[in-house]
């Protein structure tokens, strides 16, 4: 191959990658905004009457156990931190989306999709799981007599 094929083929592969960077942080982008999508729908409605009339009825709904680990839940204290974060007790019922808002933000506000667990249980899970979440679906939705 020649100087000026080798110069020319580098030229060529270097756009490509070029294009194929560009491709790739515009997919990044998309996905940083869907993620934010449900975010903000559940902050939004985190908060609201709404909001706590659907968690006080879930409660009730469950027994006060959470659906993770079967403990009984209660309310306890919030432990503000220095950084400005906070800290409940491992039993304080929290809401818990069965499959990720940051992976599913359609299912945000989907209520068949929220349901109460412990604080402990909660702090465990991340978005990483949607394979998990959507076998644990299943399971809840038969446990909590959900109908499709």
């Amino acid at each position: 191959m020649s100087e000026l094929a080798k110069i020319l083929n580098s030229e060529t592969a270097l756009t490509q990658a070029e294009t194929k960077i560009a491709q790739t942080r515009q997919i990044k982008a998309r996905l940083k905004h869907r993620r934010n999508d449900g975010k903000l729908l559940y902050d939004n409605w985190q908060g609201s009457s709404n909001w706590h009339q659907w968690r006080m009825h879930q409660l009730e709904r469950q027994g006060w156990k959470c659906v993770c680990c079967d403990k009984q839940m209660g309310f306890g204290e919030k432990t503000y931190l220095a950084n400005g974060d906070f800290r409940l007790e491992p039993q304080h019922p929290t809401v818990e989306h069965i499959l990720p808002k940051s992976l599913f933000p359609e299912l945000a506000l989907d209520l068949q999709n929220l349901v109460m667990v412990c604080w402990a249980c909660n702090k465990k899970k991340g978005s990483k799981m949607a394979i998990a979440s959507r076998m644990r679906h299943k399971q809840l939705q038969k446990k909590l007599n959900f109908k499709e």
